[in-house]
């Protein structure tokens, strides 16, 4: 699929059907053609664009909890960012690029922000006995758990941990041992055996978009923050420039 204009206005229109208000949907936009997965790995995130934090993720997270397929997924919504920089047709249209550049990559699109509508958007899209693993860090991870994100936090994060796992990476200066800590609360306790920490080396859990961004815009090198790929659609989609 070319990267151009048309491209991102056909995702965005694809995104814009998506109905935020109605029951959770999801829509697999790429899927990897020689996949029979079994051991889903999700990695939902606002991609504005992907770095190679992303991309440790996605391969540390495969290898260490050996899953089959992983799946970026754009949200139409987010419940904390308005959206800024690329608008979600064209993150749709550089996640699409990488995905088709690589083995057991797919993409979909989700209607709902929530990790508790996005498994029920999901679920519909695979075989029943498909297990689902979301890879966070460790700053999602919080939000997982903050009350003001439900109406009733405890039945959903029941509802949540009996369909998924998590897999956490720390972030920043939240290392490894800030993980375990977090997992001995109260309240995350009972779910801590659905939730599996993995470490990312430090110079690439620092990698942010917000880094990206603002190095094109002062015409400094995104090399060693960003996949091949990725830099390929920013210069054809002349991205993040203003």
């Amino acid at each position: 699929m070319p990267l151009d204009k048309q491209t991102c206005t056909h995702f965005q229109n694809l995104i814009h059907q998506l109905n935020p208000d109605g029951p959770p949907t999801a829509q697999l936009i790429h899927r990897d053609r020689d996949s029979h997965s079994t051991q889903i790995g999700i990695l939902d995130a606002s991609f504005n664009p992907m770095t190679l934090a992303h991309q440790a993720l996605i391969k540390t997270a495969k290898d260490t909890c050996i899953l089959d397929e992983m799946l970026l997924m754009l949200s139409a919504t987010n419940v904390d960012k308005n959206p800024s920089g690329a608008d979600l047709g064209q993150r749709l249209a550089m996640l699409v690029h990488y995905a088709q550049q690589h083995n057991n990559l797919s993409v979909a699109i989700c209607s709902h922000a929530r990790f508790v509508d996005k498994i029920i958007a999901l679920k519909p899209c695979y075989p029943a006995n498909t297990q689902f693993f979301f890879i966070v860090g460790y700053d999602t991870l919080i939000r997982l758990f903050d009350p003001k994100y439900y109406e009733d936090m405890q039945s959903d994060l029941q509802t949540l941990f009996e369909t998924c796992h998590f897999i956490a990476a720390n972030r920043g200066e939240n290392d490894r041992q800030t993980l375990d800590v977090f997992l001995q609360k109260e309240d995350v306790q009972p779910f801590a055996n659905r939730i599996h920490p993995i470490l990312l080396p430090q110079a690439v859990a620092d990698i942010s978009s917000t880094k990206v961004r603002s190095n094109i815009k002062s015409n400094q090198s995104i090399e060693h923050l960003v996949p091949k790929a990725i830099i390929e659609s920013i210069r054809a989609l002349h991205l993040y420039t203003e």
